[in-house]
């Protein structure tokens, strides 16, 4: 007796590339620059050649802390760099151009820090920069085709959060490190405009000044608005840490799947932050307490919120995302017309001090815009929902109009003879 043939193998899957590797890439990168230019003014020519640091002396001043921060701050990029070429370049090849990608960088920050006085630029820096992007590049090499091919965070990518969510995704992973920078309320982020407003010296307040002159009474106005007694400020710190939570939740969801495990991943997302953001305190303050920044009003919003996020999570998706966009608009109106709050558990003048002080602009910086970055990409989302919706519209009445030409061609058809 024959026996049954056997199947053909089953082809491997092809390799395929990693949007959100590409997208972190381009982030990081932002970041990068950012944490090495900041604040980006003062800028001047002292006459010295912008590559002379290649060949200066060692810095006077240089401590094992610079030279680990140099070299870990840069294993992300060649990491990034390895995940973002796969599969078009991989192994060494994509080891050496990481080394080659992070050394024109950190090349080019240096450079350009000639011109900056606060700034010291060093080879020095350049060297361990490139050594954090080499290792980190050769780190990852030998397991990018595992992880973006068939590794378990790609699947878990590709099943629980939908196809076009990279954008997202790298919004959510920013998420905790936005919190950092400790903000007047609890997840109040997106008060870039009342930090313009109050600084008579920023160019958005001389330029509105020009175009309207009251802007001083308008702006004193708004400083009026700050409750009188503790209750008061309480409840306003509940509405803006409950906003900012709720905002965050609703907008995560919209770039999951439907049977994606989302209280859990929220649960892990919130939990994770609250963690960072103590730990950080912790080592900025290390005889105060890590929990300092967790007031009364804050721990109410985040046990309502979380009950909240609960129901809401089972409202259907477009409703999600309008009140996702609603609830980040009031935060946004919140943070921006709220005037500081005298009860915040540290000022930023002593926040600033220490040898965190561009990771804390950064992390500042990451607060101011997060919101605008997550309306964005609901806006985004929201156009691409139309479209969908047209092109839906349009293969239907196609449909229809196939269906009908065919039935009238049937009628038309004479009947066999017998």
């Amino acid at each position: 007796m024959a026996s049954a043939p056997t199947p053909p193998p089953v082809p491997p899957p092809p390799p395929r590339h990693s949007p959100l590797a590409r997208v972190g890439l381009l982030c990081f990168t932002l970041l990068v620059i950012y944490g090495s230019l900041h604040p980006f003014t003062g800028w001047t020519d002292n006459g010295i050649s912008p590559l002379a640091f290649l060949t200066a002396p060692k810095p006077r001043y240089l401590t094992q802390f610079d030279l680990i921060t140099n070299v870990l701050g840069y294993c992300p990029f060649g990491a990034l760099v390895v995940l973002a070429l796969h599969p078009r370049v991989s192994g060494w090849r994509a080891t050496l151009l990481a080394l080659v990608a992070g050394t024109l960088l950190s090349g080019t920050m240096e450079a350009l820090q000639t011109w900056l006085p606060n700034r010291v630029s060093s080879n020095i820096d350049l060297m361990t920069n490139a050594l954090g992007a080499l290792l980190g590049g050769a780190v990852v090499a030998p397991f990018a085709a595992a992880l973006i091919d068939r590794g378990w965070l790609r699947q878990l990518r590709l099943a629980w959060f939908e196809p076009h969510a990279s954008f997202a995704i790298i919004l959510i992973l920013l998420w905790p490190f936005a919190q950092i920078f400790p903000q007047d309320h609890l997840f109040g982020m997106g008060a870039i405009v009342r930090e313009w407003l109050t600084d008579p010296d920023s160019w958005p307040v001389q330029w509105l000044q020009n175009v309207f002159p009251t802007l001083p009474d308008v702006i004193e106005g708004i400083g009026l608005l700050r409750p009188d007694d503790v209750q008061g400020q309480q409840l306003l710190e509940s509405l803006v840490t409950a906003c900012g939570w709720v905002g965050t939740g609703l907008f995560a969801s919209i770039a999951m799947r439907r049977h994606a495990p989302m209280l859990r991943i929220l649960a892990a997302l919130l939990a994770g932050t609250l963690l960072l953001k103590a730990t950080v305190a912790e080592l900025q303050f290390p005889d105060d307490n890590a929990f300092n920044w967790l007031s009364e009003g804050g721990r109410f919003a985040l046990l309502t919120g979380s009950l909240a996020l609960v129901l809401l999570l089972r409202l259907p998706r477009w409703l999600r995302g309008a009140m996702a966009l609603a609830v980040l608009l009031l935060l946004l109106v919140l943070a921006n017309l709220l005037p500081a709050n005298p009860y915040s558990w540290i000022s930023e003048q002593g926040w600033r001090l220490g040898r965190f002080i561009h990771f804390n602009s950064l992390s500042q910086w990451l607060g101011w815009m997060w919101p605008f970055l997550a309306l964005f990409y609901l806006i985004w989302r929201f156009e691409q929902f139309q479209l969908d919706r047209r092109s839906l519209r349009r293969a239907r009445r196609k449909a229809r109009r196939q269906a009908a030409a065919q039935a009238a061609a049937n009628d038309d058809t004479p009947p066999p003879q017998a």
